[in-house]
């Protein structure tokens, strides 16, 4: 529980850098607006860098342990880590080439919302596999479904913030 809220108050203290003007102008994804997409996306994969970071280390020491549970929730932080974070550097690598080749504002917002917005409903089936996992009364599978639950949750939240940033 403690890492959605940390989350959130990260997220919070990087708000003032999706808007150029006031903070007001941060939802209004306008013609109009200072809203920076590319700067939303950039501090976006910045935290999933971190939370993959975070994953990759609590997972590396959770393996270690002798209890399968915490194997498999440490195997699943991991992997979840990785691939985060092989998203994070993609997106990243990708947010450069957009700002030097250009791009359509209206058209990347729209995109970016699009992508999320089918992230967050992808976040909802692995919670639910996750749930099934931890239910299924085996106890190595039971780490695995509370390391979905955890990697799910918090891309849910993550997609759903950014989603509804984008979406002013």
């Amino acid at each position: 529980m403690k890492t959605p809220v940390l989350f959130l108050i990260l997220l919070s203290l990087q708000t003032p850098a999706f808007a150029q003007g006031s903070p007001d102008s941060l939802g209004s994804p306008g013609p109009d607006s200072a809203y920076d997409v590319l700067r939303h996306q950039e501090v976006a994969m910045n935290v999933l860098l971190g939370w993959s970071g975070a994953s990759v280390a609590s997972g590396t020491v959770m393996v270690m342990s002798r209890s399968p549970v915490l194997r498999g929730f440490g195997i699943q932080n991991i992997a979840w880590g990785v691939i985060d974070a092989g998203i994070a550097i993609f997106a990243k690598k990708a947010i450069a080439e957009k700002r030097l080749d250009g791009y359509a504002p209206a058209e990347e917002i729209r995109s970016f919302r699009k992508i999320l917005l089918i992230n967050t409903l992808l976040d909802i089936l692995y919670v639910g596999v996750g749930i099934a996992l931890a239910a299924s009364g085996k106890e190595n599978l039971r780490g695995h479904g509370y390391g979905v639950i955890v990697q799910g949750s918090f891309l849910f939240i993550f997609d759903l913030v950014n989603y509804r940033l984008a979406a002013g």
